[in-house]
């Protein structure tokens, strides 16, 4: 089972190409030799910021916690905050709705994620609802993939994180005008969650360079 460490961050306007070189010729190749296993990059093209997004994923909350709290990763990070501002990071964990093993690397697609609070004592009644109705109903809609259904463990900002992938860009205004999605949305807010948003993000160029992650 893959847990996901994920980074938040805004680049500093004007410091975008001591940034660039950072992050290509020292952060991501370094932070892999730490035992975090890079699977993608992402910008978030709608929805609220920061803009840059990154994802890493381990095995286990013990070795998450080892390597961050560690000398190495917290001076690649301190060279990162040279270049980036609203820094932030969270740790999210599979609910166990979704069967997917070790979490695949994301390359050349596009996200619809959802995040939102539970509320109080309807955590049966949710899981009901996402595995009997939510699924039910996205598996209608061929272009689109419910990737996962994340729990938030450490940081962030809201209990739960819905992703859905898809790859072609067009699919997303398809994807919002679905009835089957705005009838299933209506009902997760209604009567399941609080502060619901959501945001579109898109994988970026730079994460193809192979210097991501290691054969």
């Amino acid at each position: 089972m893959s847990l996901l460490f994920v980074q938040y961050w805004d680049v500093i306007q004007g410091r975008e190409k001591g940034y660039s070189d950072y992050l290509n010729n020292t952060y991501l190749a370094e932070i892999s030799t730490l035992g975090l296993v890079p699977v993608g990059g992402y910008f978030v093209e709608v929805g609220f910021g920061p803009r840059t997004i990154t994802a890493f994923s381990s095995e286990s909350l013990e070795e998450i916690s080892r390597i961050i709290t560690g000398q190495g990763f917290r001076d690649l990070a301190l060279g990162l905050r040279k270049y980036v501002a609203n820094y932030n990071n969270t740790v999210l964990e599979p609910d166990g709705t979704v069967k997917l093993g070790r979490y695949p690397v994301q390359k050349g697609v596009w996200k619809f994620n959802q995040y939102y609070d539970l509320r109080p004592d309807m955590k049966q009644e949710y899981q009901e609802f996402i595995i009997n109705e939510y699924f039910p109903a996205m598996a209608k809609i061929d272009y689109v993939t419910v990737t996962n259904c994340w729990n938030v463990v450490l940081g962030g900002f809201c209990d739960i994180i819905l992703e859905i992938t898809f790859k072609d860009p067009e699919d997303i205004g398809h994807l919002l005008k679905n009835n089957d999605l705005q009838r299933i949305t209506r009902k997760l807010i209604r009567e399941f969650v609080t502060n619901y948003t959501n945001r579109i993000q898109r994988t970026t160029k730079w994460f193809s360079d192979p210097r991501w992650f290691r054969r």
